[in-house]
Order: structure tokens, then C-alpha cells, then sequence
């Protein structure tokens, strides 16, 4: 189990990755898009494009899985398809797009090349017609990357090492000028989620909130509740945090998404489960995978 420090930054990751589910529940479907995100990471992009279109015609509403399409076709030269699937992706998500792009490791082979330039122009132009506050969207950027500036740089260290000890005064300090400019925001304009800083932010005052005190987890978990039901942010994003705060006062946890110091030795294991024989459709309902998937995601 990797350690406490790593642990909390895989908790933003799960946001995004951990237990991942499919837009289709036909098998078919996942078959084929795991298969295309396989060829892409293997360059064989003939092979990802032929699994995806086979996978698209059951369901296309997956940004991640278009935008993936989209890097093969570009890949291959198959610029006008390519140009197709990038206006799909970010028709479906145009925030979660640009995201994904700038987050995950298969598409760094693309940076400088034309397709990163249509992904930025995509992304201005979305933006733009959105109506959200673009200059609260960059400062959101800003934070999102203080946030997890040094959690990252932890993974490569144990607790306990000078190194771990100085990154988490780093991190301090880094959290508390971060909560300190989210309590404002949020005092003045409310949660700010998707319609005012654009979806691949919306979980940014979450993110943060979830690296706060209690007292203050505690005092704005309602207004992210309220939050998730207006659609303004994702209903995983509450679960986490609620979870957080149960675990922390005491409580057992509804979701499943928490470890705790294991009783009797090293390592780490789930906090009490509330309702663990129901634990996977719980989390279902709120869009996280099987807590098996989640476990092995940690392992």
C-alpha cells in the first residue's frame, strides 16, 4: 500500500480514474474502448481508430474516450476525422477535455505539434461562448497546480525523510493560502463550479476544501451538496468529502473512498464501511467504480 502522504494525492486522482466506469454497460462497448486506449498507448493507431468507431457506434459521450480517438487519428494523418472528434469531445466536455490533455501522460507525445494548437483554440473558443469568468478559470488553474505541486513530488519519498517533512511544510503553506482564497471566492460568488470557472475546474474548490481543516470541510460540505445537486459539480466529489469528514469525526464512511493506519501493523486499510455488503451500488450511484477496482487502484 503506498503511503499516507501519496494516498492523498491518489485521492484526487480517483476523482478522475479510480474504479472507472463506461458510458455503455454493453460489454461490447468496453471491450472496444479498451482496446482502442490500448492501441494508442501501443502507436498502433490503424487498430485504435478501427476500436473506437466500433465502440462509437453503441454510444459516443465520452470525451476521454473520443479525445483518445482523436490523438490516434492525428497520429495516423487522418486530419479531417481528427478535426471531427476533437469538436465531439469538446462539445460533450470542453473543460474535462483540455483537462485530461494537459493531465494525463498518453498525450505528452503531442505537445508542440498541430494538435495541441487545436486543443487550445478549441478550448479559448468553448470557453468564450460558455460565458464562464475566464479570468477566474486561470486563477483556478493556478490553484489546482499549488494544490498538488508538492503531494506529487511525495510519491517519491517515505515518511518520515527530511525530504517528506520539507515538502509538507511546503504543502502547508501552500494549503493554507489556497483555502484562504477559496473561502473568498465562495463567500462572495458561492461554489464556483462549471458555469462560472468551466467543468474542468468545477472540482477545484473541492479539492481544495478537501485539504482543509475540518471546521471548514464541515462548513461548506452542504454548500457542495447543493452544489452536485444543481450540477454544478460532480456527486463523486461530495462523496469523497463526506466521507472525509465522517472518517474524521468518528463516523464510519458511506463510499468506501478513505484508509486509515492499520490497527496492528504497517500499512494502511479502508475505514468502516457504513454499508459494506451494499458498498458497489452506493458508489455506483454517485459514479465511482467497485471498491475492488478502487482497492487495486491503491495496491
Amino acid at each position: 500500500m503506498k503511503n499516507l502522504s501519496t494516498y492523498f494525492f491518489i485521492i484526487f486522482l480517483a476523482i478522475r480514474v479510480t474504479g472507472q466506469t463506461f458510458s455503455s454497460t454493453d460489454p461490447d462497448y468496453t471491450m472496444y474502448v479498451q482496446a482502442g486506449e490500448k492501441a494508442l498507448k501501443a502507436m498502433e493507431y490503424d487498430s485504435c481508430i478501427y476500436y473506437y468507431q466500433k465502440g462509437f457506434k453503441i454510444k459516443q459521450t465520452s470525451y476521454l474516450s473520443t479525445l483518445r480517438n482523436a490523438a490516434c487519428a492525428h497520429s495516423k494523418g487522418s486530419y479531417d476525422y481528427r478535426d471531427e472528434q476533437l469538436k465531439i469531445a469538446f462539445e460533450i466536455n470542453w473543460g474535462g477535455s483540455k483537462q485530461i490533455y494537459n493531465d494525463y501522460d498518453e498525450f505528452k507525445y503531442l505537445r508542440g505539434t498541430d494538435f495541441d494548437n487545436l486543443i487550445q483554440e478549441l478550448y479559448e473558443r468553448s470557453a468564450k461562448a460558455s460565458g464562464v469568468n475566464l479570468e477566474m478559470m486561470e486563477e483556478f488553474e493556478t490553484l489546482r497546480y499549488e494544490d498538488q505541486r508538492y503531494r506529487q513530488q511525495m510519491r517519491n519519498y517515505e515518511n518520515g525523510s527530511p525530504q517528506m517533512d520539507s515538502l509538507w511544510g511546503l504543502q502547508s503553506k501552500a494549503d493554507s493560502k489556497n483555502t484562504e482564497r477559496i473561502i473568498e471566492v465562495i463567500e462572495e460568488h458561492g461554489y464556483p463550479g462549471k458555469s462560472m470557472v468551466g467543468p474542468g475546474h468545477a472540482s477545484t474548490a473541492f479539492l481544495i476544501i478537501q485539504h482543509a481543516d475540518l471546521e471548514i470541510q464541515q462548513k461548506y460540505l452542504t454548500l457542495i451538496t447543493n452544489a452536485a445537486d444543481a450540477g454544478e459539480v460532480q456527486w463523486s466529489s461530495v462523496a469523497l468529502l463526506l466521507d472525509r469528514v465522517r472518517m474524521r469525526e468518528g463516523k464510519s464512511q458511506i463510499y468506501g473512498s478513505q484508509l486509515t493506519g492499520h490497527p496492528s501493523q504497517e500499512g494502511y486499510v479502508f475505514h468502516e464501511i457504513e454499508n459494506p455488503y451494499q458498498i458497489d451500488s452506493i458508489r455506483a450511484s454517485v459514479g465511482l467504480g467497485t471498491i475492488s477496482e478502487y482497492a487495486k487502484f491503491l495496491s
